[in-house]
């Protein structure tokens, strides 16, 4: 099993999110995609008034019902249940213990792109 695991604040998830996601899909040969909205992000400023954690899931539920690839794709709430900041580290340790097969290809906007070194454990 391939799965693409899409996290990023999604503050709102927006039509290059779903054609990101979905070129992932068919250039990577994706099983599946999984978009995790991140709790509280570490590396990124929400702007005054944003949405809730919960409200951004909610919206990449409804962009996610868009995407057309229903059989694949899905969103987790795993970075909504833990508190403090939300490590893309912690989400991929999850994942690869309830996926101890599956080929895990990690998926990001540039913006996280240039700032990953700066990551949490960002080798592992």
């Amino acid at each position: 099993m391939r799965i693409g695991i899409f996290g990023g604040t999604f503050n709102p998830p927006h039509l290059g999110h779903l054609a990101a996601a979905r070129h992932a899909v068919e250039e990577l040969g994706l099983d599946r995609i999984l978009f995790v909205p991140s709790g509280l992000p570490p590396h990124k400023k929400l702007p005054d008034g944003s949405a809730s954690a919960s409200e951004r899931a909610d919206m990449t539920d409804l962009a996610v019902d868009s995407l057309l690839l229903p059989d694949c794709a899905s969103v987790s709430r795993a970075e909504l249940k833990r508190p403090g900041p939300s490590y893309t580290v912690g989400t991929l340790e999850a994942i690869r213990s309830e996926n101890p097969d599956a080929e895990l290809f990690l998926l990001m906007g540039s913006d996280m792109l240039y700032d990953f070194p700066r990551w949490k454990l960002p080798r592992k």
